[in-house]
């Protein structure tokens, strides 16, 4: 099928890039360049990537593809540098923006296997970077610390109670829970999550979702009355 030789093409050029971008961030290559025509390119991928998994064509072939979780994985967690380069950093904001969406994607629609994988690449440990390297400034910042604490809390809350609102339903994942949270505690997220409960910025939403992160993160569930 051609969704299917799609998501391949896009795997492989996705593998392929984080596989150069490490080697190349180990040698301190890429500071040598203000930019880079291939970060365009993986951009579109995935971005197409990301299309195919949030219209349910291809998120089984994602998951079960080698290295290709892992590679969004560490292209979701790319650092940013400094304002020398600025060029560069917005690329990587995008980059990470992208990559992020794919595991979004595979977390909002993917069944119990699917949040195994997940758990499996350690995306305990990838949410709260989310909020400690949100990067960008003002409005587009902020949207990024509120998505990364609105992940957190959904995803340990799915975990622990099952996912009822929409297909694929699941049960509780209690072992899947204790794994995130420990993950979670990992990274040392609790420190960001509670100093992010006194931020006021983007309408009191980042406030809300802090405390709702708090409160899942600490076994004590929201429930509406």
């Amino acid at each position: 099928m051609k969704s299917e030789q799609e998501v391949q093409d896009a795997a492989r050029a996705i593998i392929s890039f984080t596989d150069s971008y490490t080697q190349n961030r180990k040698r301190e290559q890429n500071e040598q360049s203000k930019s880079n025509p291939s970060f365009v390119y993986i951009v579109s991928t995935l971005q197409s990537l990301e299309n195919q998994i949030r219209n349910n064509y291809s998120r089984k072939s994602v998951i079960q593809i080698p290295k290709l979780l892992h590679s969004l994985a560490i292209l979701v967690t790319l650092r940013l540098g400094t304002r020398l380069r600025e060029e560069i950093d917005q690329q990587i904001f995008t980059i990470r923006h992208w990559s992020r969406e794919c595991l979004r994607q595979i977390q909002f629609f993917g069944d119990e296997q699917d949040q195994t994988e997940l758990v499996n690449i350690r995306y305990g440990r990838i949410m709260p970077i989310l909020i400690s390297t949100a990067g960008g400034v003002g409005e587009e910042q902020d949207e990024a610390i509120y998505n990364g604490l609105n992940h957190i809390q959904q995803f340990l809350r799915q975990l622990h109670k099952g996912r009822n609102e929409w297909k694929p339903y699941f049960q509780p994942l209690p072992l899947l829970f204790r794994r995130t949270e420990e993950q979670i505690e990992e990274e040392g997220a609790s420190e960001e999550i509670e100093a992010q409960m006194k931020n006021s910025r983007y309408y009191g939403y980042i406030k809300i979702c802090a405390n709702l992160a708090n409160d899942t993160t600490l076994n004590r569930f929201f429930h509406k009355s």
